[in-house]
């Protein structure tokens, strides 16, 4: 009497050590397919993958308004590229010429000096 054997489950270490002309082999590759087929086939299991992605998608649109959200406040107490540009273009003083500007140079760094040599100027 022909004994039924059943072949090793697909991609398992006794399937592995099977070699490559082993026809049960072949009968697991054929299991694991007709199992897939079966599988993809349920209609339990289309509304299981329906709800994951619509959780997936769900996910990623909550963690990109978190992400926005975090951005903004961010942004908030910051001023806008304008703003500076217009803050930038106001002067609160004279502006000085060089020679102006050397003088208080050279004015600074004879008090330097002077601490340097503790004498008060």
């Amino acid at each position: 009497m022909l004994e039924l054997m059943r072949p090793p489950e697909y991609g398992s270490e006794e399937w592995f050590a099977l070699p490559g002309d082993d026809p049960r082999r072949l009968a697991s590759v054929v299991h694991a397919a007709a199992c897939w087929r079966l599988l993809t086939l349920s209609p339990h299991i289309a509304d299981l993958v329906a709800e994951w992605v619509e959780w997936t998608h769900r996910a990623d649109l909550r963690d990109t308004s978190a992400a926005v959200a975090s951005l903004s406040k961010g942004l908030a107490g910051k001023c806008s590229y304008g703003e500076l540009q217009r803050r930038r273009a106001v002067f609160t003083a004279e502006p000085l010429t060089p020679q102006q500007i050397r003088a208080r140079a050279a004015a600074s760094w004879a008090q330097v000096e002077a601490r340097e040599k503790g004498v008060a100027a």
